[in-house]
């Protein structure tokens, strides 16, 4: 039988190793299940790992409605007629609004708020006051300097329908200055208005 492992002697007569290398084996594999431990640890229950795992987008099944198609007749009874729309006024009269005439709208001027005038909040003071009146504000900050005595309005030509309006709101408030300048139409706001010192 011994022909037939020749290797197989080699085992069977090793001698016993030594207890300092038992010890080292033993100290070499608690050491490694350490590491592993505090290696596993920190990589499944750090944070990130949780943040990353609560952040994964999550399932959720929908219903898509089908579209049915509904075909409806639509006879000349049916159309409707235009019509001129008749409002009261605060003085009790009647205003007829022709088709062709569309009212000014506040919300739709887009205004930038400067404060021409040094007084700490004055831009955003206005900015409020503006925002209250229907307008859209874009951006409040400091004029290129602060020697404004009235408040002043530039406006782009194609907003000027807006302008009464606008210093109607102002004047309740504001001194207005009587002359307005044009705003360049490529500015990103409609119109700015400089807070002065009043």
């Amino acid at each position: 039988m011994a022909d037939e492992f020749p290797n197989l002697s080699s085992y069977t007569n090793r001698e016993p190793s030594s207890p300092k290398k038992k010890a080292f084996l033993y100290v070499s594999i608690f050491v490694l299940l350490i590491g592993g431990a505090i290696f596993f640890g920190n990589y499944f229950l750090s944070p990130q790992r949780s943040k990353q795992a609560s952040a994964a987008p999550t399932s959720v099944p929908t219903v898509t409605p089908t579209p049915t198609s509904v075909a409806k007749t639509v006879t000349p009874s049916m159309t409707p007629k235009a019509t001129q729309a008749s409002t009261p006024s605060p003085t009790g009269k009647k205003t007829t609004l022709s088709p062709t005439q569309e009212p000014t709208s506040t919300a739709k001027l887009r205004i930038e708020v400067l404060n021409g005038s040094g007084k700490s909040g004055a831009a955003s003071v206005m900015a409020s006051f503006l925002k209250e009146k229907g307008y859209l504000i874009t951006s409040a900050g400091n004029a290129d300097t602060f020697d404004y005595q009235q408040t002043e309005i530039q406006i782009k030509k194609s907003k000027s329908s807006n302008l009464s309006q606008l210093k109607k709101d102002l004047s309740s408030t504001y001194e207005v200055a009587s002359t307005v300048e044009t705003l360049a139409e490529s500015s990103s706001a409609d119109a700015i208005v400089i807070v002065g010192a009043e």
